[in-house]
């Protein structure tokens, strides 16, 4: 019988506090001082929590001798030369399946564009090498893209990370921020031209991110930034010791929340981070859900992180979440396990009664997840009468463990025949192999009939009865996020959005193969933020543009546009027929905000087939009492577009 590998973790570790300068480039930049202390720390940090297969170092320390040459030899300086080797030596040496970590910190800039570089771009943003200044090359963030392109085309998991500014003039230095002052991009030399003319920069069209700063495009891998785009990334020290605000916040978090960090999402760790570091703003682009250093996305429900004060917890979402009163929310590990009863909603906020045991002592800020939806009216599931009156008992103590309000399971001599208001409910009926189907309103499934790409084959009734729950509760959530359309304001939009094409010839369905534009206008008299969603027909909801948790924020007068193509997941291509037949649905949402930037990745579900993915612990629990509250200097619009999908 074959072995099964273990996976590898490889690492590559650049750090540049000395940058080199022999008057090549007519143009110097100054050296920084905690950019091989990351490395260090984060060197230290790998061994001690993670096994490393191999672990490489490239950074450039001031000699104490002679503090303008550097301490290490030429192999393991940071230069152009022996970055590319190591990727290089990466793509022969890991295999699929294995993990490999770029951290580069020191220097970022602006670099004028080369005869290769991406269209549209004015210039190239850039990691500088210790020997820039020397004429030699930087690593460009498109060219570094196609390096970690390739690597993720062999299976390898890729994750970045990045403690360097990526904007006009952000750079690291001088003690406290990475930025030289007055900086001007030198011209281009023969050699940038000579480096990039054997890569070859493709713009990249996937399902649910899109281009992102540095010409990252990080799909199947995940990059940490230390701050936006038009932020300064910060040094600071500690016990007499320079690092970078971003590294230090990293390694600090996992030092102070073991074992339970390691569980942690990107998404999470980002959220932490973020606070420490105030007012520098650390992103995550790509698979944001992935556990640090796992290699599989947890769709357990994204956490959110909750403030405690006294009993009260207050939450960052709020009715535009879709979130209502009596929803649960419960805490994460290692946080003792406590219950969040929401009990007042506002737009943006809500705040949630603690049940816990008097003994219970919480920290400031905790990670929630939601593990009981709220309904405000009845819930009516219909039941086929050839379904055991087991299998009915436990669908329904099933549902009342994912949803807080009333449920009827209501037994039926035949689904789709029902009259008055049952009909709008949700129908489960048994198929001829056994199995489960499941089908709803129209409006919220999109079609007549059960649900596409859903199979219910469990062993045994009781489990049956579990899985139905599951898929149940997740189109409960889905047609709640579905109808924040119908809760926004119904004003007169201060904005444009267009999707061209929208549909093809005639008002028929789009191929796969197409590539949609979508452009938003800002036709306010003040900035917006927008997000865009995508309500898929397997019944996911992601967060499609911008990648990283927020929004994009459009000045006055201005747009924005980007391209995307939608695919049809092979669940629902496995009946050709079918598949032939009726279109495939999805909904491009547009939510705009005004004075307030939100995040909305809390909305995010999988496929309906993964539904148990989002899965948690359940336990008991009651509603409660509500008093709802307004923030009247808050405006917020959503606009649907559909788009049907068909055969190539």
């Amino acid at each position: 019988m074959a072995t099964q590998t273990l996976p590898k973790r490889f690492a590559l570790l650049v750090g540049v506090d000395l940058y080199l300068n022999d008057g090549s480039r007519k143009s110097k930049v100054n050296n920084l001082q905690g950019c091989v202390n990351d490395v260090k720390v984060i060197r230290e940090f790998l061994r001690n929590e993670f096994q490393s297969h191999k672990l490489c170092i490239l950074t450039s320390s001031p000699s104490s001798a002679n503090p303008t040459i550097p301490e290490e030899l030429d192999d393991c300086l940071p230069t152009f030369k022996n970055i590319k080797r190591e990727f290089d030596n990466m793509y022969e040496q890991a295999c699929p399946g294995d993990l490999f970590f770029f951290h580069f910190s020191g220097h970022g800039a602006e670099l004028q564009r080369t005869s290769n570089s991406p269209a549209g771009r004015l210039k190239d943003a850039s990691l500088l090498t210790m020997d820039y200044c020397c004429g030699k090359p930087a690593v460009r963030g498109w060219q570094l893209n196609e390096w970690l392109k390739k690597l993720n085309e062999k299976k390898i998991h890729v994750v970045v990370s990045l403690d360097s500014c990526h904007a006009a003039g952000s750079w690291r230095n001088d003690g406290s921020l990475r930025t030289p002052k007055d900086w001007t991009p030198p011209p281009n030399l023969p050699i940038d031209e000579a480096v990039v003319q054997e890569t070859s920069s493709e713009p990249n069209c996937r399902h649910g991110e899109l281009d992102v700063s540095w010409d990252i495009n990080p799909d199947g891998f995940t990059l940490m930034a230390a701050c936006e785009s038009t932020e300064y990334a910060a040094e600071k020290t500690v016990d007499g010791t320079t690092y970078g605000a971003f590294t230090h916040a990293l390694c600090g978090y996992f030092q102070r929340n073991q074992p339970g960090a390691m569980f942690s999402t990107y998404r999470t760790i980002r959220d932490h981070i973020a606070r420490d570091i105030s007012p520098q703003n650390p992103r995550v682009y790509g698979r944001d859900r992935l556990a640090f250093f796992g290699n599989k996305e947890l769709f357990s429900a994204t956490p959110v992180l909750a403030e405690i004060k006294g009993d009260v917890a207050s939450l960052p979402i709020g009715r535009v979440h879709g979130v209502k009163t009596g929803a649960e929310f419960a805490t994460r590990p290692p946080t003792s396990e406590v219950t969040l009863s929401i009990s007042e909603v506002g737009d943006f906020e809500s705040k949630a009664h603690i049940v816990r045991d008097s003994s219970q002592t919480l920290p400031q800020h905790i990670e929630v997840v939601p593990f009981r939806w709220s309904s405000e009216e009845t819930l009516k599931v219909l039941v086929e009468s050839s379904l055991p009156r087991r299998f009915q008992k436990e669908l329904s103590n099933g549902l009342q463990k994912r949803i807080v309000g009333d449920i009827e399971v209501i037994e039926v001599n035949e689904v789709g025949k029902a009259h008055g208001p049952e009909a709008a409910g949700f129908g489960l009926k048994t198929t001829v192999d056994g199995g489960i189907d499941i089908s709803g309103p129209a409006s919220l499934i999109g079609y007549e009939g059960p649900v596409r790409g859903l199979e219910i084959k469990a062993q045994n009734e009781d489990k049956q009865a579990t899985e139905s729950a599951v898929a149940l509760t997740h189109l409960f959530r889905f047609e709640q996020i579905l109808n924040l359309r119908n809760q926004a304001p119904q004003d007169t939009a201060p904005f444009e959005v267009t999707l061209d094409p929208e549909s093809g010839p005639d008002g028929s369905p789009l191929s796969e193969s197409s590539t949609i534009k979508f452009t938003f206008k800002n036709n306010d008299e003040a900035e917006l933020h927008f997000t865009v969603i995508n309500l898929g027909p397997g019944f996911h909801v992601k967060q499609l543009f911008p990648s990283e948790d927020s929004p994009k924020t459009v000045p006055r007068g201005e747009t924005r546009s980007f391209s995307f193509r939608l695919k049809i997941p092979n669940e629902l291509k496995r009946d050709r027929a079918d598949y032939q037949r009726h279109p495939h649905r999805d909904i491009i949402r547009t939510v705009v905000t005004r004075n307030k930037k939100l995040s909305f990745k809390s909305l995010e579900l999988p496929d309906i087939w993964n539904a148990d993915q989002v899965e948690s612990g359940r336990r008991s629990g009651s509603g409660r009492d509500v008093e709802l509250l307004f923030d009247l200097d808050f405006s917020w619009w959503i606009q649907d577009n559909v788009i049907l999908i068909g055969l190539n």
